[in-house]
Parts: structure tokens; sequence; C-alpha cells
């Protein structure tokens, strides 16, 4: 699977690019990390990759970098650390990239960063969440999407103003899952609602033990926050619906893992999905760019699904690795990594750019302006898109949630 993922995503631009003329005999390596194969979320790997197939197309159709066609390699993690730490070492050595980008694991982000550090070439973490991930101030780590810390504080504003009183908190026992604990403990801290939480390894597919005693608890959760990521965060929703509990007139479910942005979230859940909540790091057409507006085109015309938030990460991390190439003339990783600390560059999501401060630690080479949304499932097979926006305030398409009917 793994190699299969990797020469399919290189033939692809390879084919793209054999039209072009005047290349050099040399190419501009770039490489990608993901999950593409269990106990990953193989979904959330795809839509990264594919994000990043896309901008190595873009590139070389454009005529590449600095006179050069640029390769893109994909390795597979499985999302484990030790896969990770493994694909990014042959990335280095055996494939010599110039920077690397992708992941959607913090604790593969984790492990990856001091690879980097060894190397010194550049990690443009996507989809890691974990607040370790650049709290470590590893100097080649720089993140182009949400930190625990960042994210769900601002899902916790949400839960106040929607007035929860009663939350439990259902999470893996990952860097990523624990901060989700703890994060919205501490930001709910002082607003009277009960937080409970519940943690399991990433591995459980069944969640009825944990979902019955919420069922019977006294009182019954008024919201649950799913903590999982892959296949398992989508087997935690649909036992939670088919045990009664949630979404229902009561319970509210909202999902942090990105599994619920792609389609299989459909296929596996049907018009169970319905009312779902999810916490997406950016939609597209927000902002409505040309490039934003070219990029979902483009996505969706190649792979025949809507572009989301994690297919921009994977497009995003690609581009700023070449604009990093083209502002320092050189694909070497100091001279690299400088001119990423020194970039502004207007993404799919918004202008990028890394802080050097490090209050808090986590905020070091941070792209501290990711979009953040809450969104709601209100229709059978909506895209994130189509989902009814619930925050922030200023970007919400409906007054409140819909909880489901009695």
């Amino acid at each position: 699977m793994k190699k299969l993922s990797k020469l399919c995503a290189v033939a692809a631009i390879a084919l793209f690019a054999g039209t072009a003329v005047g290349w050099s005999q040399e190419t501009i390596k770039i490489g990608g990390i993901a999950p593409l194969s269990p106990p990953g979320g193989v979904q959330t790997g795809e839509s990264l990759r594919d994000g990043m197939i896309v901008a190595a197309e873009e590139l070389n159709a454009k005529g590449g970098l600095l006179g050069k066609r640029v390769e893109l390699i994909v390795e597979d993690t499985s999302g484990v650390p030790e896969k990770g730490v493994a694909a990014f070492e042959r990335l280095a050595t055996s494939e010599g990239v110039a920077a690397v980008t992708g992941s959607a694991h913090s604790a593969v982000c984790i492990a990856v960063g001091p690879v980097a550090q060894k190397h010194d070439i550049p990690f443009i973490a996507g989809e890691c969440w974990a607040d370790a991930v650049t709290a470590a101030g590893i100097p080649e780590v720089f993140r182009i999407t949400v930190a625990n810390s960042l994210v769900y504080s601002q899902a916790a504003d949400w839960v106040k103003e929607a007035g929860f009183k009663n939350i439990a908190i259902i999470s893996e026992n990952s860097d990523w899952g624990f901060g989700i604990i703890d994060v919205f403990t501490k930001n709910l801290k002082d607003t009277g609602a009960n937080v409970t939480s519940f943690t399991a390894e990433r591995t459980v597919s069944d969640f009825t033990p944990q979902l019955l005693q919420l069922k019977r608890a006294n009182p019954v959760p008024d919201l649950i926050v799913a903590g999982f990521t892959g296949s398992n965060l989508l087997l935690m929703l649909r036992q939670a619906y088919d045990l009664g509990l949630a979404p229902t007139a009561e319970t509210a479910i909202f999902a942090a893992g990105s599994d619920v942005l792609e389609p299989e979230f459909w296929k596996v859940m049907g018009d169970a999905g319905v009312y779902v909540i999810g916490n997406p790091a950016g939609l597209p057409g927000k902002p409505d760019t040309e490039l934003s507006r070219s990029f979902s085109k483009a996505y969706e015309e190649k792979f025949g699904r809507p572009a989301n938030a994690v297919a921009m990460e994977g497009y995003d991390g690609v581009m700023v690795i070449a604009e990093a190439i083209k502002a320092a003339g050189s694909t070497e990783g100091p001279a690299l990594q400088e001119a990423l600390r020194n970039l502004r560059w207007k993404g799919t999501r918004g202008e990028i750019y890394f802080p050097q401060d490090k209050d808090p630690a986590w905020r070091f080479q941070q792209w501290p302006e990711v979009p953040i949304f809450v969104i709601q499932y209100t229709e059978p097979n909506q895209t994130p898109s189509e989902a009814a926006i619930l925050w922030p305030r200023a970007e919400a398409t409906v007054d409140k949630m819909v909880l489901k009917p009695e």
C-alpha cells in the first residue's frame, strides 16, 4: 500500500509534467508524509496527499522551480510514529528532498521534528493539532494548521455561547486527544459547566461501554465531544446514534476529528450523520479568493470529490515550500528556513506567516490566523461547505445549532 501510494503520486505528477519542454535533467524533490494505510486516518491522509499533488502539478505547469521540474514523493506513515520517522529518514537521505510537508497525526509530527532537525531541512506540519508540535521549539518545524490551544479555545467559546452545562469528552490517548480534554477543561472551568472525560487506545473500535455509561448518567450529557481520528471516529459516532444517545433532542455530538469532512463520513453514517457537529480548520471559499476557487476546481476535477480543509493544507504545504525555494533561490535547508521565517504568502485559507515568539510556546512558527469553524450538517450528504456555520459568530449562517427533533 505504501509503495503503491508513493508511486501513484509521483507517476501522476510525472505524467502531467511530461508535456513541458526545456526542463533541466535535474528535479527539485519535495517530500510528503501522510497516513495512507490503517491504523492511520486513511481518508484524511488521501486528502492531504491529493492536495499536494494538485500543488506539484500546478508548479510544473507554470515552469517548475528554478528551471527544474518538481518531483513530489509521498511516503505512507500509517499514522504510526515509528513509520513516520522511517519515512522522513528515507525522504531526507535516499530521496534527498528539499523539505517535507504533511502528516495528519500529531504523534507522527512530534516524532519527526527531531529528524527534520538532524537533517536540517524544513518540515511544514499539516493536520497535526497537538500543541507540542511547535511548542518543542524546533527551528526546522513550521505549522500551517491549528494548535489544540488555538482551535479548542475557540470551540469552547462556542460551547459557552450555546449554553451547554454537562459536557462529556471521549478521546484517544494521544497528545492530540489529551490536548482536547485539557483545553476544553481549562476554558470551561469558570463557566459552571461540568466536564467529564474518558480516554481509550486509538485502536479501540467498540465504544459501547463508555457510551452506555453516558446514557445512564444523571444528568445525561447535553454535549459529547468525540476526540478520535480515522475510521474509529466514525464508528463512535455511529454507535452513539444506534444507542439512541446522540445526536438527540437532549444531546448534541461534536466530532473533533477531521474524518467527518470526508465523503466516507456519509457512507458510514447515512442519515445518522445529520446534526453531527464538526470543527474544520478552513472551508473552501472562505476566504473567497481566486486561488481558493481555482484550487477547489482543480481538486474536484482531478479527484471527483470536493476539496476540504485537509486538502487545502496539503496544497498550501507544498506551495509554502515552493515560495521559500523561490525566495531563497536555493534548496539548501538553512536558506529555506530563513525564507520561511520571512514568508508572507496568500494561500487557499489566508495569508500564511510564521511568528517567532514563544509566548505561549506553541505559537513558535505556528501560523496564528488559521480560519477555524464550527459547522453542523443539517441535511444528508452535505459537504462541509454546505453545512451550517455555527461559529465564529461573524461567519455564522444560522442563529443556533439544530437539535434532532423528538
